[in-house]
């Protein structure tokens, strides 16, 4: 009985150290990771703020081998708690500055899982001080854990690093190892909405580029939280934050570190960079934490933002960030219309993403669409994009068609497209494009809309000054086929009158076929102007249901000084603008029409019509022609081509064919006394 009240006082007495009064009391987080672990901890949790002195490279050099040091951070809920390690020496880097090398001695934390993503920025040093923050540790290591401290020297230089962005002065924002022995602390990026399965096709989708420096992982949550009972309003040495890429109804992004050290109304973090990008402007929120997740590669904080952003990180330089208190920064509106196979109403996601970061609206606008989809199956996706700036009221929009067994990858790499051009300095050298707001609208529609072409059928004499018909056959994928399978589309062909008489060959391809667009580069020369370069990018658009029509004459009646590839460019080259200013888009962030209704069968022959009468006649649905007559001026000697357009409406069109023809000449009038005599 007496060895029961030894225990219980011994309890009692922890409990006392570990829980502030009644009024300060900290609601702890049920975690089973820390469950018998947390409390051995040698030092009480730090509810009070830090305050460090800063310690520099000539007074570290002077430490001994095996100095005891501490490291500050939290490691459940928002205290702070102190864990123990040791000094071993100055390491030179090819960095510009050293690193400190020391071990984590902490058995207690090592049983945790050791050196945690999280934990980068947490200060380190001997009582009272601070020399630097964790930033790299040992990938794959066993306790006690080696790690290495970015001097606190480099970070306080970074307060007043002028970056290449402030030259540019923009209104609003905007390394690789080989067999290393050790790696950076990385920064966790927890991002919501995102399906776990989806995360290599994320981490693919960004492969060799600067979120080589990150680690995502998906989370159920992560949005923003309430704010923790008796949090701390002010920041602090050790305090956990969370900083902001994306926040909405569907996709957070959020990356968290630790706090270094404070400067009044600035402050430095995470011991190293988050992208390297310079000058940045993303808000900043405090942090919770619930707890230390093992991993066999290298342990991660569980950690949550939490309340309004405190402030906006403004610098993101090797040394670390560098972050300012006060109102958070501005954002750009991402907003998501989907229109669900399933759904008669389309659904509204609205986000926010940080300035700089543009590169994840198409992680929001894909991640979106997959967590309302709710499944995995192949159909045609239809978007719209609209972007709006702030430097002009003149708007930028483009459509996208996608057949695909997976829209998820697909999504991702149009809008990235799409979006790209302008927040690529090296694309746009027209002028700054500060995006304003982004409408993204997405139909999902269940027909597998794609038509190949395989027929051309002539109606009736092709003659010089008169109008030939022509029908395009195709031959759609059964989904979006009805009791016949072919598809008609009616072409009509003016012929100039100056049209070289004799066999021709009228030819039909998808544009599809060329590629994006077969004659101009998507990124020619800038224009002098921002306007004249959203122009630029509207010019290279087409419809992927776009056929293009030519005529022409059989290539040795041609010139030898001119092939027919060389006339096919030259003529469509002066018809194309007008042609793609004519294309029908939906207005700003609206759906595109019919709402992904589209039903099979569209533009087949009426029953019973099905095959071509013996007079020649042929009853079809009339195409959306876009070009009534050929673009390509009249010129003094006989015209060896002329060409037309239309569109499959809502079909991705693919494949060629040609016939050949006989160009009979213009009708000419007889006089009286012939015709007499021939009748």
């Amino acid at each position: 009985m007496k060895r029961i009240f030894v225990f219980l006082g011994i309890a009692l007495v922890i409990l006392l150290q570990l829980n502030c009064s009644s009024e300060q009391e900290q609601e702890k987080i049920n975690n089973p990771t820390l469950s018998g672990v947390a409390d051995d901890i040698n030092a009480a949790p730090l509810v009070e703020e830090v305050n460090l002195e800063s310690m520099y490279e000539d007074e570290v050099r002077k430490l001994a081998t095996k100095t005891p040091v501490q490291l500050i951070t939290v490691i459940e809920g928002t205290s702070k708690v102190v864990l123990d390690a040791e000094f071993r020496r100055v390491q030179p880097t090819g960095f510009g500055f050293p690193l400190y090398e020391c071990v984590l001695t902490d058995e207690a934390i090592q049983a945790m899982g050791g050196t945690a993503q999280g934990m980068s920025g947490s200060p380190v040093g001997p009582p009272g001080k601070v020399f630097g923050a964790l930033s790299y540790g040992d990938a794959w290591a066993a306790a006690p854990q080696r790690f290495w401290v970015t001097p606190i020297d480099a970070m306080e230089a970074t307060l007043e690093h002028t970056t290449f962005g402030e030259f540019l002065n923009p209104p609003g924002a905007p390394s690789a190892v080989v067999n290393a022995t050790y790696a950076q602390v990385k920064t966790p990026i927890t991002i919501t909405g995102i399906d776990n399965s989806r995360l290599d096709q994320l981490s693919a989708h960004l492969s060799g580029t600067r979120f080589d420096s990150v680690e995502f992982y998906s989370r159920i949550g992560g949005a923003p939280a309430a704010t923790p009972a008796n949090a701390s309003p002010n920041l602090s040495a050790g305090d956990m934050i969370g900083v902001a890429t994306v926040t909405g109804d569907v996709v957070n992004s959020i990356r968290f570190g630790t706090v270094t050290q404070v400067y009044g109304d600035k402050f430095v973090a995470f011991g190293h960079d988050m992208f390297l990008d310079g000058q940045v402007s993303l808000p900043v929120y405090r942090a919770v934490v619930d707890g230390i997740v093992p991993n066999t590669r290298i342990s991660y904080k569980s950690s949550v933002a939490y309340g309004n952003p405190i402030g906006t990180i403004t610098k993101d330089l090797r040394p670390g960030i560098v972050g300012e208190l006060g109102p958070p920064p501005a954002m750009i509106p991402v907003n998501v219309i989907y229109q669900p196979v399933n759904s008669p109403e389309p659904i509204r996601k609205r986000h926010k993403v940080a300035y700089g970061q543009e590169s994840f609206i198409p992680i929001v606008a894909a991640t979106t669409l997959d967590a309302i989809r709710m499944e995995v199956n192949p159909g045609t996706i239809e978007g719209n994009v609209v972007i709006s700036f702030k430097e002009t009221d003149n708007v930028y929009t483009e459509s996208f068609r996608t057949i695909t067994p997976d829209p998820y990858e697909s999504v991702l790499a149009y809008i990235e497209s799409i979006v790209e051009p302008f927040t690529n300095n090296l694309i746009n050298g027209a002028g700054r494009a500060t995006i304003d707001e982004v409408n993204i609208s997405m139909i999902d529609i269940p027909y597998i809309l794609h038509a190949e072409i395989t027929d051309i059928h002539v109606v009736g004499e092709v003659k010089q000054g008169e109008v030939a018909t022509f029908v395009l056959e195709m031959l759609p994928h059964w989904t979006a086929a009805g009791n016949t399978r072919s598809m008609y589309r009616e072409v009509k062909l003016p012929i100039p009158e100056n049209f070289v008489t004799g066999p021709a060959v009228i030819s039909m391809a998808a544009v599809t076929k060329y590629g994006f667009n077969p004659f101009s580069s998507r990124f020619p020369p800038s224009p002098a102007s921002l306007n004249g370069f959203i122009k630029q990018l509207k010019d290279a658009q087409f419809d992927k249901g776009l056929v293009l029509v030519t005529l022409a004459t059989e290539e040795e009646q041609i010139p030898e000084e001119a092939s027919i590839e060389d006339l096919l460019e030259e003529f469509f080259a002066q018809f194309l603008d007008t042609l793609l200013e004519n294309l029908p888009v939906p207005g700003d962030g609206e759906l595109p029409p019919d709402n992904g209704e589209l039903p099979p069968g569209d533009g087949e022959l009426p029953p019973g019509d099905s095959e071509i009468p013996d007079d020649g006649e042929m009853v079809v649905e009339e195409s959306e022609m876009i070009i009534e007559e050929a673009m390509m001026e009249e010129i003094p000697s006989d015209t060896p081509i002329t060409g037309t357009a239309l569109i499959v409406r809502r079909f991705i069109v693919t494949g060629d064919t040609d016939v050949e023809v006989e160009v009979l000449p213009v009708d000419v009038e007889l006089d009286a006394d012939v015709e007499d005599a021939t009748e």
